[in-house]
């Protein structure tokens, strides 16, 4: 390599047997920006549009697959998820069986910054991820220098449900389809049905979207076992207060996922939280969307990763 550049891997075999695909963008030696991406989501669902603006601005980007989604390890021995079983015990008062919780998929993201040697990261959890980031942060405090969850929750019990009009959408985005064409338009249909009013794919953004993300992996008996973790990980927002280092919350006030009273929530418990509202958005990030985001991260992670040296990826 030259000028000092490390190379650049694309997948980390962890310790614990899980094999997870990354991207490093910008330079290594630079401050990190680390999100953790949602249910359905790959490494094509967070875009340029939402990390190009932080490599110019001097950060290193580096985004990962979860465990059961894009090229990352695939739990096959467990078989499909029942979710319509999970729900029902679930509400009968009991956790159901699942191969892995959420505070597993933050143990990945733990140890994957420790394969590349990152010692402190603004932590970027969007959607599902929201939750594994905040696992993260008490998991491994010391190593998150700050946190954003990005139209998420900490999955609260009593906090309202998702709207009746995505249930269907995503549904159909956990079911296994014959053709390519039945997938995208899965996906296509999930990006429009949590659109909001004033930031809002149209169907030719949605397609291609969709198409680019298919194209990478779909990978539905995975999101069913990541709808599954969720089911199975006791509640643990009474616990976020213990999450001291500086948080963003980045909410949409149209979210049909989660509405705006999960990002009330999670600005209310965590210990040093501001809530920042992106009116007329939902729960996707159209391109309109995505340059709101990107100067609000940017903006939070300049004033947060204020050690420049101490962020960035360690060299030996």
């Amino acid at each position: 390599m030259t000028n000092g550049e490390m190379p650049i891997m694309n997948h980390a075999k962890l310790g614990n047997g899980i094999e997870l695909a990354f991207e490093i963008h910008g330079d290594p030696a630079s401050p990190v920006i680390f999100p953790i991406l949602g249910i359905t989501d790959n490494i094509t669902d967070w875009p340029p549009g939402l990390y190009q603006p932080l490599v110019d601005a001097g950060f290193c980007v580096i985004c990962h697959e979860l465990r059961d989604s894009g090229l990352s390890t695939k739990i096959e021995r467990f078989g499909p998820a029942d979710l319509p079983a999970a729900q029902a015990l679930l509400e009968s008062g009991e956790l159901p069986d699942a191969p892995y919780t959420i505070h597993d998929v933050a143990k990945d993201a733990l140890l994957l910054l420790d394969c590349l040697s990152v010692e402190r990261a603004c932590v970027v959890g969007y959607s599902y991820g929201s939750a594994v980031a905040q696992s993260l942060a008490l998991e491994a405090p010391s190593r998150v220098a700050a946190l954003v969850c990005l139209q998420g929750t900490n999955y609260d019990p009593a906090l309202p449900p998702r709207q009746a009009r995505v249930n269907q959408a995503m549904i159909n985005a956990t079911r296994e389809y014959d053709s390519l064409e039945a997938q995208i338009n899965a996906i296509e249909a999930l990006r429009i049905a949590t659109n909001g009013s004033a930031f809002a794919m149209d169907k030719s953004e949605a397609r291609r979207s969709a198409e680019v993300s298919v194209k990478r992996m779909y990978y539905p008996l995975g999101t069913g076992r990541m709808v599954l973790s969720r089911l199975a990980t006791p509640p643990f927002a009474d616990k976020t207060g213990a999450i001291k280092c500086p948080a963003l919350i980045l909410h949409a006030d149209e979210d049909p996922i989660f509405s705006i009273e999960h990002g009330e929530d999670m600005a209310r418990r965590l210990g040093n939280a501001e809530l920042t509202v992106l009116p007329g958005a939902g729960h996707n990030h159209p391109a309109s969307l995505q340059p709101i985001i990107a100067a609000a991260l940017k903006d939070f992670a300049e004033h947060t990763l204020d050690c420049r040296g101490k962020n960035g990826i360690k060299r030996e």
